[in-house]
């Protein structure tokens, strides 16, 4: 299983699963999540689009896969990666995000951390 992230505060606090920090914005960890389907046959955990913040409004994502069983390229992951990269295309098409202050960015960070962590302790170990 890895971890890949853009948040801060998910790379400071999160320490005991293998984790991929990545200082790109939130569509770059989209691009790396599908590198890792393709290349390295990994499949989706979590849903890219989980949590109910528009890709627009936050600059944090967070996304776990794990290793594939097939050696084969996962498709129902590719899709949804691929899914999730046009919805934040899209939406950085029609609305780019605000300047949001530093405590609204803390706000959205600690939303994506939450989240994943929460998430982290009901994925079962493989």
């Amino acid at each position: 299983m890895i971890l890949i992230t853009n948040n801060p505060k998910v790379n400071e606090k999160i320490k005991d699963v293998p984790m991929s920090y990545l200082e790109v914005e939130y569509g770059g960890v989209f691009e790396e999540v599908k590198r890792l389907i393709i290349e390295e046959k990994m499949v989706l955990l979590t849903h890219p689009l989980s949590g109910s913040i528009k890709p627009n409004e936050t600059y944090y994502k967070s996304v776990v896969l794990k290793k594939g069983l097939t050696g084969a390229i996962d498709i129902e992951s590719l899709d949804y990666i691929d899914q999730g990269i046009e919805v934040y295309q899209k939406f950085m098409k029609n609305k780019m995000r605000p300047n949001w202050t530093e405590k609204v960015l803390e706000d959205f960070a600690f939303v994506d951390y939450y989240l994943i962590k929460d998430t982290l302790t009901r994925i079962p170990v493989y």
